[in-house]
C-alpha cells in the first residue's frame, strides 16, 4: 500500500488481502489501512517541509 509504483502487477493483490483477511475483521482492516494512510501522509508532509520526524518546529 506504500509504494504501489514499484508493483508491477496489482498493487494489491487478492491473495494478499485474504491472507489479511484471514487475521482482521472489517473494522480492524480499515483501521489499519487508515493507521498506514496516516503514517504515509505524516511522511510526505515531512518530506516536503524538510522536517525529519521528531523535531519541532520551535
Amino acid at each position: 500500500m506504500t509504494r504501489l509504483a514499484d508493483r508491477s502487477e496489482e498493487p494489491v493483490p487478492d491473495e494478499l488481502w485474504d491472507d489479511v483477511a484471514g487475521h482482521y475483521d472489517e473494522k480492524q482492516i480499515s483501521a489499519l489501512l487508515l493507521s498506514i494512510s496516516l503514517v504515509n501522509l505524516f511522511n510526505r508532509v515531512n518530506t516536503a517541509t524538510r522536517k525529519p520526524a521528531g523535531t519541532t518546529w520551535g
